[in-house]
């Protein structure tokens, strides 16, 4: 029985495409927004709410790609076609946990672009096959203006152990995909924890590429007994790339839009020819 409800849970499938918008544009720099939506099980009502704050940071940045966290789906609504309408863009989803069909509620990960998208594949880390507390991260090909870009939307496991070996998992099926990447997600892992430090020799940090001093780079708060306001920066954007294809112009979190108990960071990227 088991088995029956893993093969069902990892069914061919999980990956949903829509490719609606196929405008021309030039090549320019390419904007970039990663965000936690924090999905809103079990108080349902308040999801579609929180997200108006979301499609107007997307729509002051003038975003380009956004990868995405805990992007839930119920009976009345998908929200990766939700924004895909809202916005303008094209969408790539793919469930982690519930089911929409069985229990009424389900939340993945997404990629959407006002560039058109293909997708590549989605990694289900070793250490979260739990049918019920899966951690993934989904990649896709945008096709820019510029040239191919590969991203990368993950979401790691909050158990320290677990998180290691994810962080492992995640360098190798990144590093196997293309000759370059940006990846975003919900780390949860602090930046001066090991695995964070060793993303960072390997991948670029494109917030400590542009502000190394960042006055503060916080992007998670949570409330603790006796403790109080605890701030981490758990949520990231890096660039991977064998060669210097493309360079970080510019990058910054934005917690004055309150959409989830995230902050969303972004960076701003160009290929290296242009001026």
């Amino acid at each position: 029985m088991f088995q029956k409800i893993l093969a069902t849970i990892r069914n061919t499938r999980e990956i949903h495409t829509l490719n609606r918008f196929s405008t021309q544009f030039p090549c320019e720099s390419v904007m970039v927004i990663s965000a936690n939506l924090g999905h809103p099980w079990p108080r349902l009502q308040r999801g579609e709410e929180r997200l108006l704050p979301f499609i107007r940071l997307v729509k002051e940045h003038q975003a380009d790609l956004l990868i995405l966290q805990e992007v839930w789906q119920t009976h009345r609504h998908q929200v990766h076609e939700l924004l895909a309408e809202k916005l303008g863009m094209n969408a790539v989803y793919a469930r982690t946990n519930g089911d929409r069909f069985q229990i009424g509620f389900e939340e993945g990960l997404a990629i959407l672009s006002r560039f058109p998208l293909t997708s590549i594949g989605l990694k289900t880390f070793r250490s979260s096959l739990h049918p019920f507390a899966r951690r993934q991260a989904l990649a896709a090909t945008v096709k820019t203006p510029c040239g191919d870009l590969v991203a990368v939307s993950a979401h790691l496991s909050i158990n320290p152990w677990r998180n290691r070996r994810q962080v492992e998992e995640l360098i190798q099926w990144v590093e196997s995909l293309a000759p370059h990447a940006v990846i975003g997600g919900d780390f949860n892992a602090p930046e001066t924890t090991p695995r964070i430090e060793k993303l960072a020799k390997r991948w670029l940090d494109t917030l400590r590429q542009v502000h190394p001093q960042h006055r503060d780079p916080t992007t998670h708060r949570i409330n603790l007994p006796l403790i109080g306001e605890w701030r981490q920066r758990l949520d990231y954007l890096f660039l991977y790339q064998r060669e210097k294809t493309w360079r970080v112009l510019n990058s910054g979190n934005e917690g004055q839009y309150s959409f989830s108990d995230h902050a969303a960071v972004w960076t701003q990227l160009s290929l290296h020819l242009l001026p």
